[in-house]
């Protein structure tokens, strides 16, 4: 399915569906559309048009919408159908505070745990960020950080870290998805600084340096998306 956002709703052509569950498939479809701002805050979502979009009934839509809604990326409002959920500053500060303590656990453990495998991995992420920077590549920044980060989950070895970490990445990415292109030299510094860092087996370092690159990313988030992108 190809969704396409227009000003008041979601509209798209007619797609297949995979193996599996429809509403969960349908789920991450649209949330990574929001998260990728192809469903831009505000809009409302119509169930009849993703309906048939995907060929499928209303039930498994709906479903979906549900556990959206139960996700916090979109809001049910009664009689009035449903929207994709607007940016918060509140929620910017409370999310990269949240990812600064979670992210910097994870470094340390990497640093501790990550062996040469993984640490080849990570170059290869760095690399890839770097050269989307040079392109001011949006998209494949976005994909970088997003391969830099599952590379480091996997270095630290902790599942239950790992899980809160991705869904606050999700969280993250619909913020800054939008300025990723501004934002890339910035990333290519913090993740070069900290892979030098998690090389050297140094945790403490580590740790503190991707404390500081998540806090940084949430100072630019701030500062860098228009004052209208946020509802307080």
């Amino acid at each position: 399915m190809s969704l396409r956002p227009r000003t008041d709703s979601v509209s798209g052509t007619r797609g297949s569906i995979e193996t599996g569950s429809l509403p969960a498939q349908i789920h991450r479809a649209l949330e990574e559309a929001i998260i990728a701002g192809e469903l831009s805050p505000g809009s409302r979502v119509l169930p009849d048009e993703i309906a048939e979009s995907y060929g499928v009934s209303r039930i498994p839509v709906r479903e979906a919408l549900s556990s959206l809604h139960e996700a916090g990326w979109i809001d049910i409002r009664p009689r009035y159908g449903a929207y994709v959920r607007a940016r918060s500053r509140t929620e910017v500060a409370q999310l990269f505070e949240a990812r600064a303590g979670i992210e910097s656990e994870l470094a340390r453990l990497a640093a501790a745990r990550g062996d040469d495998q993984a640490f080849t991995r990570l170059r290869a992420s760095v690399a890839r960020t770097a050269r989307a920077a040079k392109k001011s590549d949006t998209h494949e920044l976005g994909a970088a950080a997003v391969e830099f980060n599952a590379a480091l989950r996997a270095a630290a070895g902790n599942h239950v870290l790992a899980g809160l970490s991705l869904t606050l990445e999700k969280r993250a990415r619909f913020y800054f998805s939008p300025i990723a292109s501004a934002l890339g030299e910035e990333w290519v510094e913090g993740q070069t600084r900290l892979l030098k860092l998690l090389e050297l087996r140094d945790a403490d370092a580590a740790a503190r340096s991707a404390r500081r690159h998540i806090v940084e990313t949430g100072e630019a988030v701030s500062r860098l998306l228009p004052s209208d992108a946020f509802t307080d």
